[in-house]
């Protein structure tokens, strides 16, 4: 069994996205809890888990749990703990004794959180896709709050706001669902302030701004087969939950 301290940290949002899909959807994990332990507390929320539940076994191990038909279950934390508090997933292929889990269902997506506006939301929600499968998109709050905000900048024709608030939306996660969120936001923006219509204090645009804005912007969804996951050697950040309590952030 590994250590508590060797839990593996991931290298960022794309990566936390990118495991849960895998976990839930591929490897049978579809029990979840999603929740933020303190941040000074994180060491004992994880020992206390994997006390009860074994979350960091080796795979072999897993292998053999399952076969003998106990549950098995993942503690995915965080990239790292922002406001005092730091976000981890709790999967499992049974529900968990004494844990308040729900399965992954169209009625039930899996929400992680995302740290704004002073505190953790839940931002990401995995859904069915259109093509049978499973993907990310922006809950609808989120979704709905990035659009109106754009639409105001655009409606002002404040270009400079409108650009770099679409350059902040082309950082985000854009696996299929955001992807097509971000695309409905830049269609509806673009219709608003228009290509060749509006001008510029000085006349005629030569060059629109929605070319500025969507400079950084994905052009096809990202896919999470094939990422790079974990932290690794010589990146100059904690690779494992040791790491980071043994740095100076710990």
């Amino acid at each position: 069994m590994l250590d508590p301290h060797e839990l593996p940290l991931p290298r960022g949002q794309t990566a936390v996205l990118a495991l849960l899909q895998r976990w839930a959807t591929r490897e049978g994990y579809s029990w979840f809890l999603v929740a933020t332990t303190p941040e000074e507390k994180v060491l004992t929320t994880v020992e206390k888990l994997d006390g009860k539940f074994l979350v960091n076994l080796p795979p072999l191990s897993r292998h053999y749990r399952r076969q003998a038909g106990l549950p098995v279950a993942h503690l995915l934390l965080g990239p790292g703990p922002q406001g005092g508090r730091w976000p981890y997933a709790l999967l499992a292929d049974k529900k968990l004794p004494g844990e308040a889990m729900k399965r992954l269902s169209p009625e039930s997506p899996l929400r992680w959180l995302a740290y704004r506006e002073g505190a953790w939301q839940p931002t990401y929600e995995l859904v069915p896709d259109e093509r049978g499968g499973w993907t990310w998109r922006l809950v609808a709050e989120f979704h709905r709050a990035l659009l109106e905000e754009a639409l105001h900048h655009a409606r002002r024709g404040d270009w400079p706001r409108l650009v770099g608030h679409l350059r902040t939306l082309g950082n985000l996660p854009a696996y299929r669902g955001v992807w097509g969120q971000l695309q409905d936001i830049r269609k509806r923006v673009q219709r608003l302030w228009g290509d060749t219509q509006l001008r510029s204090p000085d006349g005629q645009w030569k060059a629109p701004p929605w070319r500025a804005a969507l400079e950084g912007w994905p052009k096809t969804p990202l896919s999470p087969v094939g990422m790079r996951l974990w932290v690794e050697a010589g990146e100059g950040r904690p690779r494992s939950l040791g790491e980071w309590l043994e740095g100076p952030c710990g």
